[in-house]
């Protein structure tokens, strides 16, 4: 009988086990941002497909969910005050995993994913100091206002969804004007998967809310931080500052700017009493003070200092130091090679060159870094996309990766040829049902010896189909990841979530830019020769960033053309030193730049906020503090 007894509490206590790991099941109905959702069975079996792949790693399901009991509060409370409806939350979830510096394939940033001039239309400020994109309270209000504007024409909250990604014109071919106004809807088969995949996430993060945070913490907003740097914070109110920093990306130069109220966000640990604020209406008695501030000689950027056992035996003032994937590297000079540089460091040239997967009779090439200890088995970035002319050496050697791990992480050979485009992954290795993806790369440099003239007689291509959607990467366990979004095979499923309204008037006049003057953007009308490439060089933006604020299926241009151009319109054509920053042009190196500027090559990682020496073209690189 006990034995019965025995056997019987062993299957039930493996079926609760069970049990706990089993998928949420979709329901036929359900509610959203006050809507009531009939569901039909194919809609409903795409979903249960988004909810099975959210929940399949208990692991990194409960990771994105404690991190959902951090910032849920201060999301919660801020779209309340914006009139927001509370569901919008797990959008953020689903477009950042809540990740704070998240970076998309198409350079959309932040828990909101937005883009630089979508951030700065509601209201955020983002410059070499602040990049309120990665502020969960300044983000999320300005997010507000898109979900705002967006239901003010549609009076649709699952419409309104849908926009954030598309742009209201994106969403034009799936809305139903009959619709508009609607608290009763139903999702089916043809409902966008932007929708279904957001309704995925409150099915399978919403039951597990309740529990609190696998460690106790709590963030807590203190907003009497004016003029105070992160570590006289930290001090007076005894946090870690590590943690602090953490949690405030968004404050770049470590200083909060005093001309308006920013919100500092405060990890708090133990049993202090929990409270919504910290600051306005908190009595100072609780504040605890210990210490004076340590501002000064709290940055450790140089190489002694991040490598002190190393530094003892190098002339640092000779030699240039930057520490990728958390190694120690050096920039190879013109002239030196394996023997000279291992010299230079007191290591053995044979065991140089095998932590750079060289031989010992391998040329070095200037501006090249080279590692001074053994490279890594993973890097800190997620992805990366194979820019034309890489090799699967230079790929490893930007992100400090061992080459043999690289091309295993991939299923590649080291002596396979790497291909433009390719998705490269860094953390994990790509799952053998996951088939290669190619992504399309922004216009060849060729394209810029093309004139005009010639581009109007080329056929327009279709736009590439990719030949694969990558999985959500759920493993996005580490804060410093950069996410890549997978690439969908519509036009419209781009990650393009804001669309610029009230798009100014194009002029089809003389050659001329003009300037608005109550709106950050303006037109510039194609000339003869004139390419994508070169108006991209001209402005400072991306070649991608003007075909989709011009709606371009393709590259083509024709003479007398108008283009919409976000930013400020200043032509960058000024002398080096008057240029905040660089357009990557094919062939730029982080060392090429740094020569043309004049700037460390550690500075310029520094205020790029950048862990490695991958480039695209188009990029925009800060050259000035």
């Amino acid at each position: 009988m006990r034995y019965l007894i025995a056997c019987w509490a062993l299957l039930w206590g493996l079926n609760a086990s069970a049990e706990d790991l089993i998928s949420p099941n979709v329901p036929s109905s359900m509610e959203f941002a006050g809507m009531k959702l009939k569901i039909t069975e194919s809609a409903r079996r795409d979903i249960q497909k988004d909810v099975d792949m959210l929940t399949q790693s208990e692991k990194y399901f409960e990771i994105k969910a404690d991190r959902a009991r951090l910032y849920f509060p201060i999301i919660e409370e801020t779209l309340r005050k914006e009139n927001v409806p509370e569901d919008f939350k797990y959008l953020s979830i689903q477009e950042s995993a809540l990740i704070s510096d998240a970076v998309s394939s198409s350079n959309a940033v932040g828990f909101w994913q937005f883009k630089d001039f979508t951030g700065r239309e509601v209201g955020l400020r983002i410059d070499r100091d602040v990049d309120e994109r990665l502020n969960i309270v300044a983000s999320t209000i300005g997010a507000a206002k898109y979900f705002k504007r967006h239901n003010f024409y549609f009076n649709n909250w699952i419409y309104t969804l849908l926009a954030h990604m598309t742009g209201r014109g994106g969403a034009a071919k799936y809305v139903d004007q009959s619709q508009f106004g609607a608290n009763k809807m139903t999702i089916d088969r043809d409902t966008h998967w932007y929708v279904k995949r957001c309704l995925a996430h409150k099915i399978a993060f919403g039951s597990v809310m309740e529990k609190k945070h696998s460690e106790g913490m709590r963030l807590m907003q203190y907003d009497r931080g004016a003029g105070m740097s992160l570590s006289k914070i930290a001090n007076e109110l005894n946090v870690d500052e590590t943690e602090l920093r953490q949690y405030n990306k968004w404050l770049k130069s470590g200083k909060v700017p005093g001309e308006k109220t920013y919100i500092v966000i405060v990890p708090i640990r133990g049993k202090m009493k929990p409270i919504e604020k910290i600051g306005g209406g908190v009595d100072d008695s609780m504040i605890v003070k210990s210490g004076s501030d340590k501002d000064s000689g709290r940055e450790q950027t140089s190489f002694e200092k991040v490598f002190p056992s190393l530094s003892k035996t190098l002339n640092t003032d000779k030699s240039i130091f930057v520490k990728i994937n958390g190694l120690p590297t050096i920039l190879a000079k013109s002239g030196d090679n394996v023997t000279s540089v291992a010299s230079k460091v007191n290591l053995d040239p044979a065991r140089f060159a095998k932590y750079n997967d060289l031989k010992v009779t391998d040329r070095l090439t200037e501006g090249e870094i080279y590692y001074l200890r053994s490279k890594r088995n993973r890097g800190l970035t997620y992805y990366y996309t194979a820019q034309r002319g890489e090799t699967l050496w230079e790929v490893s050697q930007k992100f400090g990766i061992k080459l043999k791990q690289l091309a295993k992480l991939n299923r590649m050979s080291v002596t396979d040829r790497l291909q433009p485009g390719r998705v490269m992954w860094l953390r994990q290795r790509r799952p053998s049902d996951v088939p290669v993806e190619i992504r399309e790369l922004p216009a060849a440099p060729v394209d810029e010896t093309i004139p005009v003239k010639e581009l109007k007689q080329v056929e327009e291509p279709k736009p590439a189909q990719s030949p694969v959607q990558l999985q959500e990467v759920s493993e996005s366990a580490v804060d410093e990841v950069v996410i890549q979004k997978p690439a969908q095979t519509e036009k419209e499923e781009l990650p393009v979530f804001m669309e610029m309204e009230d798009s100014p008037e194009l002029i089809d006049e003389k050659p001329r830019v003009v300037k608005e003057e109550k709106a950050s953007y303006f037109t510039h009308t194609v000339n003869k020769g004139e390419t994508l490439y070169s108006i991209s060089k001209k402005y400072g933006v991306s070649v991608e960033d003007i075909k989709e604020w011009n709606d371009m299926q393709s590259g083509g241009l024709s003479i007398g053309q108008s283009l919409v151009i976000h930013g400020e319109g200043r032509p960058f054509e000024l002398a080096p030193a008057q240029v905040d920053f660089h357009v990557v042009g094919p062939g730029d190196t982080m060392y090429s730049i740094s020569k043309k500027y004049g700037i460390s090559i550690d500075k310029l990682l520094t205020i790029n906020q950048k862990d490695n020496f991958a480039l695209s073209i188009g990029e925009r690189i800060r050259v000035k503090e």
